[in-house]
């Protein structure tokens, strides 16, 4: 069995395949201050309570978009599973031809996406991931990665608007019921609300305006239930898709040995 690591700025997502398929997946908070010695007894115990003896995992394959995290998941995979792991980077043949300015700038996890809907549905694509950042990424009719746009996601974007704003008190990110809000926490919830939702669907259009091919549109991510799913510019939401990308670089980088 695989176990697949995405390490994000707020949450890493784990997921144990048996040939294709997802036995289990789970979150956990993203904490750089923990050590391998901390990571590796919580994913055990994880597993654990998924009822998956840690001695069939097989294979270990990471995605990390956190600097000080990335030799802790390889210890983590070394120690506490005894194998060698397979660290996604730009240093690896992807298999997909990347065609922006600095290859080596776009995170991990944007190319792990792509991939995962490509292996899926092919191209033209415009991938969404509503992570800690919104990432918009542009996918060829032939597979190739164009590049993308970055906004700030939707919990920045509210934290910041709560700390600044003295009399604004934090409110439950929902969809409002009515656009024209009665009291402080509908007006926010609104603003957050429709502000998010317009903000994407406007990028996609842009995108597609530039995009040949009549792409289809996937969604993932924490948040993308809440925007996305309400969206008739969104064709898929597919909150596994990190993973299913690990699984696929994963098989695709043992078959080259």
């Amino acid at each position: 069995m695989l176990l697949a690591i995405d390490v994000g700025n707020t949450n890493i997502v784990l997921g144990v395949f048996e040939a294709d398929s997802i036995l289990a997946r789970w979150r956990i908070s993203t904490d750089s201050s923990r050590l391998a010695d901390e990571y590796g007894p919580l994913m055990r115990e994880q597993l654990r309570l998924e009822e998956i003896d840690h001695r069939t995992i097989d294979g270990t394959v990471i995605s990390c978009v956190v600097p000080l995290l990335r030799d802790v998941m390889t210890q983590v995979s070394q120690r506490y599973f005894g194998l060698e792991p397979i660290t996604i980077s730009i240093d690896l043949d992807l298999g997909i031809p990347i065609l922006v300015d600095q290859p080596a700038e776009v995170g991990a996890d944007r190319l792990v996406n792509v991939i995962g809907a490509i292996a899926e549905h092919g191209g033209p694509l415009i991938v969404i991931d509503f992570g800690t950042a919104i990432t918009f990424d542009a996918v060829s009719i032939d597979g190739a990665y164009l590049g993308g746009v970055i906004v700030p996601g939707i919990r920045i974007s509210s934290e910041a608007l709560f700390e600044r704003a003295a009399q604004l008190a934090k409110v439950e990110i929902r969809r409002p019921e009515r656009v024209i809000g009665k009291n402080t926490t509908e007006h926010v919830q609104a603003g957050i609300y429709y502000g998010f939702l317009g903000q994407m669907e406007e990028i996609v259009r842009q995108i597609k305006k530039a995009l040949p091919g009549d792409p289809k549109v996937i969604a993932t991510g924490g948040q993308s239930r809440l925007i996305a799913a309400n969206s008739e510019l969104v064709d898929i939401i597919d909150l596994d898709l990190t993973l299913k990308g690990l699984k696929v670089l994963y098989d695709r980088i043992q078959r080259k040995g």
